[in-house]
């Protein structure tokens, strides 16, 4: 008996078992179709090791079958309570970073990447500045993202204009850790 969901079941007779029983016989290995009432039970297997939520859908579809079984064991898992003391949560949430308030206008610049951008006269890169204090933007057009062509835009365009900085803030890419070496080697 064929399905729309690649099993193959068949009524087969056990001699534990005066009834007979459904099983997927597709993958060369016969494991049973369970109804309701045994799945919870069977999902216990779980709770030997507590093993992830893919795990523990291999684990159990490796002997049984049943409509939805990955839903079931997704829920199960997420609400062991084993689990939820034990596991490290992925992805955590940070609170908001505190940066103290500069004390005047262009002490404290941040400053970010932004490209590839569609071309305009060869420049495909954006250096973005921002003043912590005013909130003041200004943006610098770049051919690429090079250390020394983000030095060249930052000296050009922002510190030939404001002056150098107290503080610089950066995402801390390569490229800005070798602009902060050389730039301020000149100074």
């Amino acid at each position: 008996m064929g399905s729309r969901t690649g099993l193959d079941l068949r009524l087969m007779y056990f001699t534990s078992s005066q009834k007979p029983l459904y099983c997927d016989v597709s993958t060369g290995i016969v494991r049973p179709c369970v109804t309701k009432s045994f799945r919870r039970q069977i999902f216990n297997i779980h709770n030997l090791s507590s093993p992830s939520v893919k795990a523990t859908q291999k684990l159990v579809a490796a002997i049984v079958v049943w409509k939805n079984i990955n839903k079931d064991c997704t829920l199960w898992c997420r609400s062991c309570i084993q689990c939820q003391r034990s596991k490290v949560i992925r992805h955590t949430m940070s609170g908001v970073g505190n940066f103290p308030l500069p004390s005047a206008r262009l002490s404290h610049v941040h400053i970010e990447v932004v490209g590839p951008l569609s071309p305009f006269r060869g420049m495909t890169y954006l250096l973005t500045c921002v003043d912590r204090f005013t909130g003041w933007p200004d943006a610098f057009p770049m051919p690429n993202q090079s250390a020394d062509t983000i030095e060249r835009a930052f000296l050009l365009g922002w510190i030939s204009r404001f002056g150098v900085p107290e503080k610089v803030t950066s995402d801390c890419g390569t490229n800005f850790q070798v602009i902060f070496f050389l730039l301020f080697q000149s100074f």
